[in-house]
């Protein structure tokens, strides 16, 4: 009732239903698309759900998560994978293949690689044979990029492509990320049917892929934000999930619930979640301000293992940041007894390891999860 830690369907969202409208009508007209924002805040959710709104429109369509992808040869695999996969035959034989552990070449019937060929190039068998593709994996990459425009061109369809974690690309795991970034430029400014939605959670690092005017990528993609998720829609969508459990919550609660997650997406089902938890357990089908209460106590006592490893990572970083931290968690001066120097670059490691977010302001900085940032400012000084 209350998913948390993975993506959801478009139906068990609450809001952000313009924001999928947005992103689907700007990928369907062609547009490249960029979406930057922490994890659990919905945002491949959102990105899944206007995926699927252009498939419906008969886009073809290809998601590639690059979190979860070791090199730049399996990532040229993977994606030419998923951008055959729109063709039925190919769809059908690739299914095979899985079943043959990967022979991919093998499982195709020599009149669809005929075909394939035909309408391709020879160039696609490259990605799917990995020790090619390990050989020479900047050469299978492009091979990849390039088979989006082919296959959508020959079919003459939109292709929408989703590459979530793009920020992933900066990290040396694919290539160098300069001559990779130019790459895609070079392939996708030729690619008129083809759409691209970039998502990322480490919002500085895709703003440095995409802003500079000196990166391969600059204003190759516009930049979206999310619309904050209105108080009427938590209410309206919160409610409308207990009810599936013939549960209510009091007004009071609700407001209560909303004040102690600040609307951020994740601590606001957490909370829901063991607060409804708490309420089964009791017998009880209604939620009030105590039911809150013991949810959000809950919440964070689940969350106490995530929030140490945290800690452990900020530790790591040098002996002020633990000391920073606690003083963004805290609303207290940051600089107070700490050379001015040091402490910028604290917070900028800290940034970097997704723990602060800067402000709008100048100096200004926060930690967007209000969960973690509670159990920071109850550390003991």
């Amino acid at each position: 009732m209350f998913p948390t830690d993975e993506p959801i369907s478009a139906e068990a969202m609450i809001g952000r239903a313009d924001d999928v409208d947005a992103i689907a009508r700007a990928l369907l007209g062609g547009a490249n698309l960029v979406v930057a924002g922490p994890r659990r805040t919905g945002k491949t959710s959102v990105c899944d759900a206007a995926v699927a709104v252009c498939a419906r429109e008969r886009c073809y369509t290809a998601s590639i998560d690059l979190f979860r992808l070791a090199d730049a040869a399996e990532l040229a695999q993977t994606l030419t994978l998923r951008l055959l996969a729109n063709r039925p035959p190919l769809r059908r034989a690739l299914g095979t293949a899985v079943a043959a552990r990967g022979r991919v070449l093998e499982a195709l019937s020599t009149t669809v690689a005929y075909r394939a060929r035909q309408d391709l190039g020879d160039d696609f068998e490259l990605a799917l044979t990995m020790t090619s593709a390990r050989a020479d994996p900047s050469r299978a990459l492009a091979a990849a990029w390039e088979l989006a425009e082919r296959i959508a061109a020959a079919d003459d369809r939109r292709l929408v492509l989703f590459l979530d974690e793009f920020q992933e690309v900066a990290s040396g795991l694919y290539g160098d990320p300069g001559v990779l970034t130019r790459q895609m430029r070079a392939v996708f400014q030729r690619s008129p049917h083809v759409s691209i939605l970039f998502a990322g959670s480490i919002e500085h690092v895709m703003r440095d892929l995409f802003a500079p005017g000196d990166r391969a990528l600059s204003q190759f993609g516009t930049l979206h934000e999310f619309a904050p998720i209105e108080d009427d829609e938590w209410h309206d969508g919160l409610r409308a999930r207990l009810a599936l459990d013939r549960c209510t919550i009091d007004d009071t609660a609700l407001a209560r619930l909303l004040e102690a997650s600040e609307g951020h997406p994740r601590a606001t089902m957490l909370i829901a979640q063991q607060a409804h938890g708490a309420a089964i357990e009791e017998l009880r089908r209604r939620l009030d301000d105590a039911t809150v209460v013991a949810g959000l106590q809950r919440a964070l006592r689940g969350d106490r293992l995530k929030h140490e490893q945290t800690l452990a990572r900020i530790r790591s970083i040098n002996r002020h940041a633990q000391r920073v931290a606690e003083r963004v968690a805290r609303n207290e001066p940051l600089y107070e007894d700490l050379n001015p120097r040091t402490a910028a670059r604290t917070l900028e490691r800290l940034r970097d390891a997704g723990v602060l977010e800067r402000g709008t302001r100048r100096g200004e900085w926060s930690i967007g999860d209000p969960l973690l940032r509670r159990y920071l400012a109850a550390l003991p000084d």
